[in-house]
């Protein structure tokens, strides 16, 4: 047997290749969460049975048992000393000073209850040639798998300060049932000239050196390659091993694979089991502080909170679901729908159990507003196998958004786009007809009255017990009625006035002295100090309902913008001239004559149940002052 050697294509040509690979490119900008999103999904398109489970783990590695240790420090440093450009050179300087330094730190990404890389592993066309030579090809055992173009296998090269991984798989044999081994490595750098003065391109293979092949005795590779379950391990050489890295890939996984995760169809570990994510964690994973802090570092903190919304969704009691059908026989779709206060109005795209988009901005329909609808959000996912062909062909390479400019065929791509926009209007009239907001509740207008003649009288007794004529109806004059005491509206006092014969010692809704000179009466209060506090993003529920359809108690939200004790008074204004409600009740602060009080802060969103003294259940306003007769911040 021949031992595996790392060995260099021969650039015959003499062509110039630097470090922009595109692959490796598409995952610059997020390399730690790519690395574990498109893990995840080759190892769920590569299922066995369910769940799948994928490990993340470092390990350490010393130099002599790293592969072929000299012959790749030799080449970075071939490639350092011909790099041109600063960003080449900073790059090999960086990998210099990685593989210098013992231990090597190493990330590997191990997979079970899968098929493995299936072979044989040279053999054209097999998910094994496929992963590690073949160039935007992919080989996926199901129509609707999760990867479309061979692209994310270069995500594990981002994470690389040496842009080197290894693979190593165990599959069963189709001819024997056994299972069988193999191995490999592959190096991208630079275009350079190797140490036998012979020009190389800049990839690299280690393994068997006939024709660059894998390796498929254990004998032949080092022990912590030697598989031996069925299923993969990713090995990424040189791992930027960054304080947070476990934290960010697990903020990338929940992200992307809650729906896989909760329907038990994928589990992970992470950092030697640190983090587990399962059905049972994965709720508190969505909101947990070093998480959410992971994801703010990279900028990422909003999809985070996203998916937290949309688990909220798929577990619901309370969310609708609707089946869509898209024309020309091209499947059927999902569509759950959850109504709460707080959701952010935003739809989310799944398929193969992988968060995808938020809209479908290719085919005029972004679905970014949606007015005149209630807080929601919504999850959208094929329901049936040829709508998840449909969406696989339409997703782009970094599987986060569709697009039908991707399919060749023009018939195919004209049909796949009007279905997509029949789709998407289908989903906003869903939305709408879920979310609408629902009018509750009447005000008798009896102002009206005094516009209106008196009717005549007839000697003809009536019946208390006829009914009315729905088609006719009778307006009354105008009565008046004992009114109820209206609330006070807090506000500061009215400035002073100048009494008639001296000094004001008196005021109403105030307090001070009046301006005048000498002794007498009739002066008002000096103004007070109190400040109009703004509420923001007001909203209110009707709560039980009296007997008359209307209601005594209201759920109210608001955001305050200041600091401290604020008086609230909730005022109707759904008739002639608004007038205050009457206050009796509140599930926190406090009730004085008719107002509520309570602490809040700035920014912060409060709610409340209050109940009025008599039932009303049309619109009502929220006035607001700080409570304790001093500035306030707004």
């Amino acid at each position: 047997m021949t031992d595996p050697v790392l060995k260099f294509l021969p650039n015959v040509a003499g062509e110039k290749e630097g470090l922009g690979d595109a692959g490796i490119e598409t995952f610059r900008d997020t390399p730690y969460a790519s690395c574990a999103r498109e893990a995840g999904q080759n190892s769920r398109d590569a299922a066995k049975e369910l769940p799948v489970r994928i490990t993340f783990d470092v390990r350490k590695l010393g130099h002599d048992e790293f592969p072929s240790y000299s012959k790749l420090k030799g080449a970075i440093e071939a490639c350092r000393a011909e790099a041109s450009e600063d960003r080449e050179t900073a790059f090999f300087d960086n990998a210099a000073d990685v593989i210098g330094t013992a231990p090597i730190p190493v990330l590997e990404i191990a997979d079970s209850n899968t098929t493995g890389l299936t072979g044989p592993p040279d053999v054209h066309g097999t998910p094994f040639h496929s992963l590690v030579k073949a160039s935007g090809v992919t080989v996926k055992s199901d129509a609707d798998a999760g990867g479309s173009f061979g692209i994310g296998k270069n995500a594990s090269f981002a994470v690389s300060d040496l842009q080197t991984v290894f693979y190593s798989s165990v599959y069963e044999d189709p001819e024997t049932g056994n299972g069988a081994f193999a191995a490999q490595g592959k190096v991208k750098l630079v275009s350079h000239t190797g140490a036998d003065n012979v020009p190389c391109r800049a990839t690299g293979y280690w393994g068997n050196p006939g024709r660059f092949g894998a390796v498929t005795s254990r004998k032949l590779v080092p022990e912590w390659m030697r598989r031996t379950e069925v299923g993969t391990s990713i090995f990424c050489m040189g791992f930027r091993e960054s304080r947070d890295w476990a934290e960010r890939m697990t903020y990338s996984l929940v992200s992307n694979f809650f729906c896989a995760v909760h329907r038990q169809q994928m589990a992970f570990d992470v950092d030697n089991r640190r983090i587990t994510i399962n059905g049972n964690t994965l709720e508190h994973l969505l909101v947990r502080d070093d998480i959410r802090k992971a994801a703010e570092n990279i900028g990422h903190l909003a999809d985070l909170e996203f998916a937290g919304q949309l688990y909220r969704c798929l577990v619901s009691e309370i969310a609708e679901e609707e089946i869509l059908t898209l024309p020309s026989r091209l499947g059927r779709i999902r569509v759950r729908i959850l109504v709460a206060e707080g959701m952010p109005r935003r739809i989310g795209f799944v398929r193969n159990g992988m968060l995808i988009t938020d809209n479908l901005r290719h085919f005029g329909q972004p679905l970014a507003r949606f007015p005149g609808s209630r807080d929601f959000v919504a999850l959208v996912e094929p329901e049936d196998k040829d709508a998840g062909v449909l969406l696989k062909q339409l997703e782009n390479p970094a599987h986060d958004g569709f697009s039908a400019e991707r399919i060749p065929d023009s018939d195919r791509r004209s049909r796949a786009t009007a279905a997509m926009r029949k789709l998407g209007r289908e989903i906003r009239e869903t939305i709408r007809g879920s979310t609408s907001v629902r009018h509750e509740g009447a005000v008798v207008l009896d102002e009206l009255g005094r516009y209106f003649a008196e009717l005549g009288r007839t000697d003809a007794e009536s019946d208390a017990t006829a009914e009315g004529d729905p088609e006719k109806y009778i307006y009354r004059s105008h009565r008046r009625k004992t009114r109820q005491p209206r609330v006070r509206t807090p506000s500061g006092g009215q400035e002073g006035g100048n009494s008639r014969t001296g000094t004001g010692t008196g005021g109403d809704n105030g307090s001070g002295a009046g301006k005048g000179t000498g002794t007498g009466t009739g002066g008002r209060g000096t103004g007070g100090t109190r400040k109009s506090i703004v509420l923001r993003d007001v909203r209110n529920r009707i709560g039980k309902g009296g007997g008359d359809g209307t209601a005594l108690s209201r759920e109210l939200h608001f955001t305050p913008t200041a600091d401290g004790r604020i008086d609230i008074t909730v005022q109707a204004t759904g008739i002639n001239v608004a007038e205050s409600l009457r206050v009796v009740e509140a599930d926190r602060g406090e009730i004085g004559s008719g107002i509520l009080s309570l602490d809040v802060v700035a920014g912060e969103r409060c709610s409340v149940i209050v109940s009025f003294g008599e039932p009303y259940g049309g619109p009502i306003e929220l006035l607001a002052v700080n409570g304790d007769g001093t500035e306030t911040q707004a």
